[in-house]
């Protein structure tokens, strides 16, 4: 059972999930956020917070009963954070805000956070690390690749599927039916075979203009 829960990372998406976190706790729904990793001690200088500094992330050290949920916006600063953090021992705990709804089909991943009044809905699956700001929703059958961030008020429509590591701008709106993240492969194999193909053109004008 977690006793303490730390929050990794204190800009302004941690102070968030300080808020969120207590409105969990108030429910019933697990510990609040009390001591918190960053770089500064002086994080939270000037905010109503008073949390314990438990030093940078690359000093962590795990301890029985304690959690920690990673507060970074950013896909591939959460990722590397993430791996450093499983590198120290962490146990990663999931936030859901007891306002946002989440189907009981749905499946979510290891250190999910979901904020206030944001709806994820029937079969979706959620991947690892992803974070769902306030007002957004994850249509049914969606699948949310892994360290995903959508801001506040994205709408998956239903079987939208993404790759890992995909932010989501507020306010973004995704049709049904749209894959996004493989693109990117496909696009660069298109442009090979392009490629190939003017090599293939050229070596055959050179060996007609021989004879």
């Amino acid at each position: 059972m977690t006793k303490r829960l730390i929050v990794a990372g204190c800009g302004a998406f941690a102070r968030e999930l300080i808020n969120w976190a207590q409105d969990a706790a108030d429910a019933g729904s697990g510990p609040a956020i009390s001591p918190f990793l960053d770089v500064s001690p002086a994080a939270l200088k000037g905010y109503p917070y008073q949390l314990e500094w438990r030093g940078d992330i690359d000093d962590y050290r795990a301890q029985d009963g304690e959690t920690v949920v990673v507060a970074i916006g950013d896909p591939a600063a959460r990722r590397d954070v993430v791996a450093r953090l499983r590198a120290r021992g962490a146990v990663f705990a999931t936030l859901v805000h007891p306002r946002a709804v989440v189907a009981r089909s749905a499946v979510l991943g290891e250190g999910v956070v979901v904020c206030p009044q944001a709806v994820i809905s029937a079969d979706a699956q959620v991947g690892d690390f992803v974070a769902i700001n306030v007002m957004s929703s994850v249509g049914h059958d969606v699948k949310l690749g892994a360290y995903s961030t959508l801001s506040s008020h994205v709408d998956l429509t239903g079987y939208v599927q993404t790759g890992e590591g995909v932010f989501f701008g507020s306010g973004a709106k995704i049709l049904p039916n749209v894959k996004i993240g493989a693109r990117e492969g496909r696009c660069r194999r298109d442009r090979h075979a392009l490629r190939a193909g003017r090599r293939r053109r050229v070596r055959r004008s050179r060996e007609e203009a021989v004879r």
